[in-house]
């Protein structure tokens, strides 16, 4: 039985640390990406399935459109408010100005209209899978109280375990005292 508190006090220290370190290197990341020149989005839909899955958090970067070639994922931001990130497939003009045909690389076929140069915020360069809904659930308040608790629990029944550990060492050193309690 001691060797099981033991093993259960380490493994919740370690689950609690693993935890502490995720929220503190997701939060340096997503804070330390426009230092260095790179704009972070949340993926939401699945049109670049496999190549980005939903719920990833994608790092891209500002280029000026004549560097955009066919091939390179872009983000463009749409006149209604939609943010898309799809493939570039074709460079082109639209009344004189570069623009781009992309598709979805879930897509059975290409977007429907070109796409102005003006729209696109970046080019992605690279991204990490799930932590787009890490990142999105670390920004709403319940998703703060959640990690706030969860952690908060784990600490708990970290000291908890310590306590009974100590009150058993205790117990061994001096067994006069074990089952007498406090006096009444």
């Amino acid at each position: 039985m001691p060797a099981l508190l033991t093993f259960t006090r380490r493994t919740l220290l370690v689950v609690w640390v693993a935890l502490v370190g995720l929220v503190l290197t997701l939060a340096l990341t997503a804070h330390a990406a426009g230092f260095l020149g790179y704009r972070v989005v949340i993926i939401t839909g699945s049109s670049m399935n496999p190549t980005i899955a939903v719920g990833s958090l994608v790092f891209e970067q500002t280029v000026p459109s004549d560097e955009i070639v066919a091939g390179d994922i872009v983000t463009l931001a749409l006149p209604k408010g939609a943010i898309v990130t799809h493939r570039v497939v074709r460079v082109g003009t639209l009344d004189g100005r570069p623009a781009f045909e992309t598709k979805g690389d879930a897509n059975a076929a290409a977007d429907p209209v070109l796409h102005p140069a003006a729209d696109t915020t970046g080019v992605v360069r690279f991204s990490i899978p799930l932590a787009g809904f890490a990142l999105a659930f670390l920004g709403i308040p319940s998703g703060i109280l959640s990690v706030l608790s969860m952690l908060g629990s784990l600490l708990a029944a970290f000291w908890l375990l310590e306590e009974i550990e100590a009150d058993r060492r205790a117990g061994a050193e001096n067994p006069d005292m074990v089952g007498r309690g406090l006096p009444a």
